[in-house]
């Protein structure tokens, strides 16, 4: 009993305090080039990185279309929280050999801005767009090409313009990716034919070193000189998506292949329903031992997009129970939960649950449960 006290007291006194959980790092910024340090091509260098911001952060990368959004970029200034330089080593150019241009030169440099968190998440929530957090699904990325009717394998050391056009698309979206090692290990457990042959169970089970959210695969496809087709599928826990785009270039698809990717996801992992206002949701979680649990478990649910709020409700023999005000409803909450991978749903009989403190009269409270991994 003196045991049980004192471990409630200590977590009456961490409430407030603790780390927050790891995040995807880099939603609220963005680097775009420019000439020179002037305020004439800052203005609109800023509005262009809080553009790409606001797609990155709701994973809507049609956002700006909207009429008032699109408006709000004029203001994007207000919402700057940092801003530097940095040089390039080289003007940025498409063409190998670049003409030099005095009227209109090349940028020189790279303006990188910061947009301060709380108030694009206000903005985008008052416009009735979800905020897409930063628990996002991990993907491993998969690529088979087929130039001339030879299939083969994605390798970085031999095609790294593939990488960076993969790996560039995904941090433009917030995605954080994985390309495979194609090592030993790879080779061995996951041939060309799986892919092209979309055998999912072997594509899953050679993923599994790499401990993905979800997995992507690209067959590309080279159809002529500057004809490309791609055949994609998301590997996702619960079920499988498939797509098929055409392009001029596989670089061309592989940077789409990732878009469409993001879109889904998005769709999928993002609260969908901003504008219904907040639900209030019990969390009840089980499997806690100790102090170190706790905070484990109290910085997850904290660093979890939807939930404006996490308050303690009760403490019983290894379970601690929550309430959340929630954005998005409760399906956005299991989905935001089932990313994570600290916690697992579980059926709690009404029987074995401790009695709790009463949430506010004025909410219609639903109950989850779930039991800490270990």
């Amino acid at each position: 009993m003196i045991f049980k006290q004192t471990w409630l007291i200590l977590l009456l006194l961490l409430w407030c305090t603790g780390a927050v959980a790891e995040r995807v790092s880099g939603l609220y910024e963005a680097a775009v080039p420019v000439v020179g340090q002037g305020a004439e091509a800052r203005a609109p260098a800023i509005r262009e990185a809080f553009g790409q911001v606001l797609i990155k952060v709701s994973g809507n990368r049609d956002l700006l279309q909207q009429e008032d959004l699109a408006k709000r970029l004029k203001r994007a200034p207000r919402y700057v929280q940092q801003y530097r330089y940095r040089m390039l080593e080289q003007p940025l150019s498409d063409d190998p050999a670049p003409v030099v241009d005095s009227e209109n030169p090349l940028p020189d440099r790279l303006l990188w801005v910061r947009f301060d968190e709380k108030a694009v998440n206000r903005l985008l929530r008052e416009a009735g767009v979800p905020v897409w957090g930063g628990t996002r699904p991990s993907t491993l990325v998969w690529l088979t090409r087929d130039a001339k009717g030879r299939r083969t394998l994605y390798q970085q050391d031999m095609e790294p313009e593939l990488a960076t056009a993969v790996t560039e698309t995904a941090d433009q979206r917030g995605l954080p990716v994985v390309m495979p090692l194609m090592d030993l290990e790879d080779r061995t457990a996951l041939q060309v034919s799986d892919l092209w042959g979309g055998f999912e169970e072997n594509i899953r089970r050679a993923s599994q070193r790499y401990l993905p959210d979800v997995v992507l695969a690209g067959r590309l496809h080279r159809q002529g000189r500057r004809a490309w087709s791609g055949d994609w599928t998301l590997y996702l826990p619960d079920g499988v998506e498939q797509w098929q785009i055409q392009g001029k270039s596989d670089l061309a698809l592989a940077r789409e292949g990732v878009q469409r990717a993001v879109d889904l996801l998005a769709a999928r992992f993002a609260p969908q329903s901003a504008s219904q206002g907040v639900e209030a949701l019990r969390i009840r979680v089980s499997g806690m031992l100790n102090l170190a649990d706790y905070v484990l478990v109290k910085d997850y649910l904290r660093s979890l997009v939807m939930i404006e709020q996490l308050d303690l409700l009760a403490v019983g023999p290894e379970q601690v129970s929550f309430l959340a005000r929630v954005q998005g409803g409760r399906e956005a909450l299991e989905r935001g939960i089932l990313l994570g991978g600290v916690l697992e749903s579980v059926v709690t009989s009404d029987e074995v649950v401790e009695a709790e403190a009463s949430p506010p009269e004025d909410f219609d409270v639903q109950s989850l449960d779930y039991r800490l991994r270990q």
